[in-house]
């Protein structure tokens, strides 16, 4: 009976493999995961330092490297090929989010030590994830400090209460000093990239960033500008994006064409889950609508941790909670599903592929992708109603169909036309292939497995009816 079992299950899963052949090619941009190493997981409480009994929010919780190792798998099983970590220089014993920096040369006792560190960096490579660690830019006695940052309303927060000031980076004695302490880092642990919030204007990071590690600017106000760094995030874009994927009806910003890093939140933003909530609507819907935008664009993207939790705040430090991770599973398990489609499909994101706005107008937003091998369209339908689309089929497409790869959804053209209906805060994402005719091989197989099936149920039975006379001979004797 077991090898009947066994026979059945090997069969569905040839089946299940073969139906998945798909092109791909390698993501050559990031999917990043944005961690607050102390609220993460308290994994090694050895080396808790400042946290307090009562769980104080503006102290320390006790997440560790030990916290982050064991969730690695559970990081990229969503998508993310990338995670970012908050600042890991030793900081003060009451600070937890990393930037009251005491020691730029050292690695914070309290997240476990520079053995930790390592640690955690040679597992994530072994998963094939890159790490990036945000560096701060706060004056110590190295530095001479900048009279006037910007910063936005929750880094003023923030900084007041630990009492820093920022490093000005436009000086050329701080620029020196600073490369130095960067590049002694990046030498001495296998780090992928380096990232910054920038508050000042007019920076050019290759004055102060070493050349040979990636480097990530986050703009943390409106009104600043930077160059030099390898991608860049704008804050308008950011609270754009909040404000739309938190909402329904509105015009979707269009995919950047300058591959800048995307987000919709992050460190010392509001959490989007905030803009569901300011307009009413449900979060788990809205991160799923989000995921898809961030998966689909060509060009780096981040999300940060337990948004897929639906974590909420808009001010210091209610932005930054313990994680969950006990939460509903049910957003977790739709980024994994999403997550397989756009590797398996890598292609469309490739460097070489284009891009056309089909349209975009009130929360519909259709791009199609021309790659070498197959054409893809993004079908995202943020309204608050079900829409039908109707596109004309070009000559290159006779005799394909649209394949739905998100909900699976089939359109076969009439007329020259594909005709597309998505329901309300929905995404679908169709490859254009040729039209596969009737497959004998699933019919056989099906036929293969419903006879091994009533094979087993006819030795069941039969077994059933020995036992039964076996038992009826016991009684008698």
């Amino acid at each position: 009976m077991k090898r009947i079992l066994a026979l059945v299950s090997m069969i569905l899963a040839v089946l299940f493999m073969s139906s998945h052949t798909v092109s791909a090619e390698e993501n050559t941009y990031d999917r990043i995961y944005m961690i607050t190493v102390d609220r993460f997981l308290n994994n090694n409480t050895s080396n808790d330092v400042g946290v307090t009994e009562d769980g104080d929010p503006y102290y320390p919780f006790g997440g560790d490297f030990d916290g982050i190792v064991p969730y690695l798998e559970y990081i990229k099983d969503m998508g993310f090929n990338t995670i970012m970590l908050s600042p890991v220089a030793e900081r003060a014993e009451d600070d937890y989010l990393g930037y009251d920096v005491t020691d730029y040369a050292s690695i914070s006792e309290a997240y476990g030590s520079p053995e930790g560190f390592e640690n955690l960096l040679a597992e994530a490579h072994e998963l094939e994830l890159k790490v990036i660690v945000d560096m701060p830019a706060v004056a110590t006695d190295d530095y001479t400090a900048l009279e006037t940052p910007a910063f936005n309303t929750i880094q003023e927060e923030y900084y007041e209460d630990i009492g820093r000031e920022i490093i000005d980076l436009n000086d050329a004695g701080n620029q020196e000093t600073y490369r130095a302490m960067v590049q002694e880092f990046t030498d001495t642990y296998d780090v992928d990239g380096i990232s910054m919030f920038v508050n000042q204007d007019g920076l050019n990071a290759e004055e102060f960033l070493p050349e040979n590690i990636d480097t990530y600017g986050i703009l943390s106000t409106e009104e600043i500008t930077a160059e030099g760094f390898d991608t860049i995030a704008r804050e308008g874009f950011r609270a754009d994006l909040a404000q739309t994927y938190g909402g329904i009806d509105q015009e979707i910003p269009e995919f950047p064409e300058d591959e800048q890093l995307i987000m919709a939140d992050h460190w010392f933003s509001e959490r989007f889950t905030h803009s569901a909530a300011e307009q009413n609507m449900f979060p788990g819907t809205r991160i799923q609508q989000l995921a898809n935008y961030l998966y689909a664009y060509r060009g780096p993207s981040a999300m940060t941790y337990g948004t897929e939790v639906a974590f909420n705040g808009s001010s210091y430090p209610e932005v930054h909670p313990q994680m969950d991770f006990r939460s509903d599973k049910e957003v977790i398990e739709y980024l994994e599903n999403i997550a397989v489609v756009y590797r398996n499909h890598e292609i469309m994101l490739a460097p070489e592929s284009e891009t056309e706005t089909i349209l975009n107008e009130d929360g519909q937003y259709l791009v199609k992708y021309y790659t070498a091998d197959v054409d893809y369209i993004l079908n995202v339908n943020n309204t608050a109603e079900t829409k039908s689309n109707t596109m004309e089929q070009t000559a290159e497409e006779e005799g394909k169909v649209l394949s739905g790869m998100l909900i699976g959804d089939m359109i076969r053209p009439h007329d020259g036309e594909y005709i597309t209906v998505l329901d309300r805060e929905e995404t679908e994402l169709y490859s254009i292939i040729e039209e596969a005719g009737f497959n004998n091989g699933y019919l056989y197989a099906a036929v293969l497995i419903f006879g091994i099936f009533a094979v087993f149920v006819w030795v069941a039975a039969s077994r059933s009816r020995k036992n039964k006379a076996k038992r009826m001979k016991d009684r008698e004797k």
